[in-house]
């Protein structure tokens, strides 16, 4: 891909899986919109997975925090004030556009949060006008594409992230008609329209809340690896249908879907495990494996416990500082990445000085084993899980729980599972 080759590092450290869906960008200028549910997260995803690189339009509040400068540079932003932040005129907002419109004009492309804010929020965020002010006024044609972004666990360290692109949208019986007070509404309706069924935002709480739960019962992968994007589908399918239920069926399904869930909490259990077979072949191709795995889990157990502080210190300043569920991923990859490189140069500091040059090679040494085999020790975690599940495959609950899975496929047919 193209993309930012900072973001594309970035994210293959933070996230475990990243997967991009839907058709290419269309060739030429495209303005990109995406919805906006994790802070600094969601460009790091999109720009490691878009396959051009582009142009960010971000507050411009964030060039006050010097560490984010470089990052910034990097991913080509442009910065724009918002009047929430104050300082905002009429001359401010349209130098940000002009700008974009420079990008669009040598054949560029820019990508942007028509929400204007990040959030946790079920439904998506009022859509501010600047999107469609831009694509109304841009000096050349250009192809406006939505993009919905979607999380496996947002404000988890080694995560999957889901980019799902949309075809264009159509305005250019708009265009033609300008800048008016009618076409940059009718605009910002149409790309709200599109950007819906991408992700997982959708007005009823309630409902989508109990769609998320479902299809996450329905998972046919560990949480780390789902199919995200089968997941969305589901998700989508599932809300229209729990909207159409009367209030005490929705109820009924939702104490049984919650009962199911604490059992599996108490177990310790995900639910693709409950009624998985494990027949003595399956289990016999896949013991060398995991014992190869868990023994080199062992090994790299000791710089795991060299950079543990680190770790847990940007995971506990990120609950501190926040307790808003779109800026902790943020916050602790702007920790980590500033504890890191810290601890690893007092570590080295300090062998240096008691050991001599050739110990103080061990920790960053032991910070680049540890990256590399973050992957073993992730598949050795789920080894554990599997072994888990294996142990409590004759559960009494075991049957009941199946009955009730396979009651949710019948009455949701349209779940294709």
């Amino acid at each position: 891909m193209a993309g930012s080759g900072t973001a594309r590092f970035l994210g293959r450290i933070w996230f475990r899986a990243l997967r991009c869906e839907g058709p290419s960008l269309p060739s030429g200028p495209c303005l990109i919109l995406l919805n906006h549910p994790n802070g600094l997260l969601d460009p790091l995803a999109a720009a490691a997975l878009l396959d051009r690189r582009v142009g960010w339009l971000a507050k411009a509040t964030l060039w006050k925090i010097l560490p984010l400068r470089p990052f910034l540079a990097a991913f080509r932003a442009i910065p724009v004030t918002r009047p929430k932040d104050g300082g905002a005129t009429r001359e401010s907002i349209l130098a940000s556009f002009q700008k974009v419109h420079e990008v669009l004009a040598r054949g560029g492309s820019v990508a942007m949060f028509p929400e204007g804010v990040s959030h946790t929020q079920p439904d998506l965020a009022p859509l501010k006008t600047g999107a469609a002010r831009i694509a109304l006024s841009s000096p050349v044609p250009l192809s406006l594409v939505p993009a919905g972004l979607v999380y496996g666990d947002r404000g988890t360290f080694r995560h999957g992230a889901l980019l799902r692109l949309g075809p264009p949208i159509p305005f250019a019986d708009l265009a033609g008609q300008g800048v008016t007070h009618g076409t940059v509404e009718e605009l910002t309706i149409r790309i709200r329209a599109a950007l819906q069924p991408l992700t997982l935002h959708e007005p009823d709480a309630r409902c989508l809340a109990l769609a998320q739960e479902v299809a996450w019962l329905l998972a046919e992968a560990p949480g780390a690896r789902v199919d995200l994007e089968a997941l969305r589908l589901r998700v989508r399918a599932l809300v229209p249908r729990l909207g159409a239920l009367s209030t005490e069926a929705f109820a009924a399904l939702e104490a049984r879907v919650h009962e199911v869930q604490a059992w599996l909490r108490a177990k310790g259990l995900r639910p693709d495990q409950v009624g998985h077979p494990y027949p003595a072949a399956e289990i016999r191709r896949w013991l060398p494996g995991a014992a190869l795995r868990l023994a080199s889990a062992v090994l790299l157990l000791p710089p795991g416990l060299l950079f543990w502080p680190p770790y847990r210190l940007a995971g506990w300043l990120a609950g501190r500082f926040t307790d808003e569920g779109d800026q902790v991923a943020t916050l602790k990859l702007l920790g980590g990445a500033l504890l890191f490189p810290v601890w690893t140069t007092l570590l080295t500091t300090l062998a240096g000085c008691v050991w001599g040059w050739r110990v103080a090679l061990l920790p960053p040494m032991a910070l680049l084993l540890l990256g590399l085999g973050l992957p073993i020790l992730e598949r050795a975690a789920e080894d554990l899980q599997a072994i888990r599940g294996f142990l409590r495959r004759r559960d009494p609950a075991v049957p009941e729980l199946l009955e009730a899975r396979q009651q949710l496929r019948s009455v949701f047919p349209e779940l294709g599972c």
